[in-house]
């Protein structure tokens, strides 16, 4: 109770004391002492409630190994808290190694010291250490007491009953009141075996006491019924379709709408000899990928499955573990609703089509509205460039009747008055030179050779500006320097242009 470790000299007296101690990592790792336990090799193993396993080192060197839960350690104990140590020896014939089963505060502990043949007083161990939990089958994780049998199975006292542990397959059996224990719980180390090997327990309603061989396990393998079923939290009223069965749901098709996918079933194991103890299995064929193993619980939901095909199986124990492997069954069928049917699928199928024949059809109506259109527009531009190169045509055909008419024009003025005018110059020229022409006539022709004269250069100038030939800007250019010089001709002129131009030609009226 917290005074650490004490050792009694019957023969002096005498006590002598060990005691945690902070700065010496090889005392007692912890002065709350509920196990001491001395092994076939002398040696004497400590547990402490809260520091784990303490092993002691002789009188020579007068010190302890110390084993604990520490995560940092390869091999490590379940719990730190120990109450009770026991050795295997009918399940142990070898001397190369020793066996210890402690139990602690979480589960069984298999703590195994290999070779040991030159190592008994414990100053290099070679140890390797496996622990079983509720999970691996134990009845509860705080066991309170061990003992070996005549084979070498253990016998473990635990807060929830008594585990059987069968070291061969590594299996436990529990047992509790409903198989006759005065109580669940059990004191500490309040376990003993007698010399002809009737074991004995202390619990904390009285003594148990039974002999290993007399525990038989059942062999009765009963039958699993299912005993309710409800649907939507409501009793469900289901016709039995096959007599021969015990329950009236087992091997019933259920037939569900689909909104009836909430349901729960209740289930029995037909073994009355302690009914507490029967332990159940089920699995879902369609929704569960494995048997879920239920414990000691009847019953389980489904809610929200899929439609579809389900099978629902049910396996339970006897009261002493033995599983019966013909479940009971029933078939599960949850319809689809109707816009889920193969028939509404049938129509959704058609209607798709059907869409997509009308979107096709649709599409082929658009792009032939679109090409008609695209061929109206072709044929109106194209009677519109047809016209307006009719226009244009007409327009050259203009113009060009227009040159020839300026070139008939230009030629006739050029050829009758020209030429008239020519004439009239020379002629009047030659009688202003005849000897026989008095002054006065003399004066009249030469005013008639000066208008003719003048009539010839201004009848030039109108066949110029008339012959389309000279509507360009060289002409115009040349015709200006030509006037410039014909007008200031008595001055010094200097007439520029450009020497490089380009071929342009200019509107008549220009």
């Amino acid at each position: 109770w917290g005074g650490g470790l004490a050792r009694l000299n019957t023969l002096t007296s005498k006590v002598k004391h060990w005691r945690n101690e902070t700065d010496n990592p090889f005392s007692l790792s912890y002065n709350d002492v509920w196990a001491v336990f001395e092994d076939r090799k002398g040696r004497i193993w400590v547990g402490t409630n809260g520091g784990g396993l303490n092993l002691h080192i002789g009188e020579v060197h007068n010190y302890f190994n110390n084993w604990s839960s520490n995560k940092d350690d390869e091999q490590r104990l379940s719990s730190n808290s120990i109450y009770t140590i026991c050795e295997s020896i009918s399940g142990n014939k070898s001397d190369e190694k020793t066996i210890l089963w402690i139990g602690t505060a979480n589960g069984l502990n298999k703590f195994v010291v290999k070779n040991d043949l030159d190592n008994s007083n414990g100053s290099k161990l070679d140890v390797e250490i496996n622990y079983f939990t509720v999970e691996d089958g134990l009845a509860d994780n705080a066991i309170e007491s061990i003992l070996e049998d005549e084979n070498g199975n253990l016998w473990i006292g635990t807060s929830s009953g008594i585990s059987f542990f069968n070291i061969k397959d590594e299996h436990f059996t529990n047992y509790t009141i409903a198989d006759g224990l005065s109580g669940s719980s059990f004191n500490s180390s309040a376990a003993f075996k007698t010399s002809n090997g009737t074991i004995l327990f202390g619990s904390t309603n009285g003594l148990n006491y039974f002999k290993p061989e007399r525990i038989k396990q059942s062999i009765y393998s009963p039958s699993v019924v299912i005993t309710d079923l409800e649907i939507l939290n409501q009793p469900a009223d289901i016709e039995n379709k096959s007599s021969s069965n015990t329950s009236i749901f087992n091997s019933v098709e259920l037939d569900l709408a689909h909104n009836q996918n909430d349901f729960s079933f209740q289930f029995a194991s037909l073994d009355f000899n302690a009914p507490e103890m029967n332990q159940y299995a089920y699995f879902m064929e369609g929704f569960d990928s494995d048997w879920i193993y239920s414990g000691k619980r009847r019953f389980v939901t489904y809610t929200n499955l899929d439609p579809g095909e389900y099978v629902f199986l049910v396996k339970a124990t006897n009261s002493d573990g033995l599983w019966n492997e013909q479940p009971a069954k029933i078939y599960i069928v949850i319809n689809p609703p109707f816009w889920r049917t193969w028939w509404a699928y049938t129509i959704y199928v058609i209607a798709f089509i059907g869409s997509l024949y009308l979107i096709r059809a649709t599409e082929l109506r658009r792009r032939r509205k679109k090409e008609e259109e695209r061929l109206r527009r072709e044929k109106e531009e194209a009677r519109l460039r047809e016209a307006e190169l009719k226009a244009v045509n007409i327009e050259q055909e203009k113009e060009l009747e227009k040159h020839k008419i300026r070139n008939r024009i230009a030629q006739d003025l050029h050829d009758e008055i020209g030429s008239n005018l020519s004439s009239i110059s020379l002629m009047s020229e030659l009688i202003q030179n005849d000897d026989n022409i008095n002054a006065e006539a003399s004066e009249k022709i030469k005013r008639i050779h000066k208008v003719a004269k003048g009539s010839t250069q201004a009848m030039r100038d109108i066949v110029w500006l008339t012959n389309p030939s000279s509507d360009s800007l060289k002409d115009l250019i040349a015709k200006m320097k030509e006037v410039a010089e014909n007008t200031l001709g008595k001055f010094a002129l200097s007439f520029d242009y450009p020497k490089a131009l380009a071929d342009i030609n200019l509107l008549p009226e220009t």
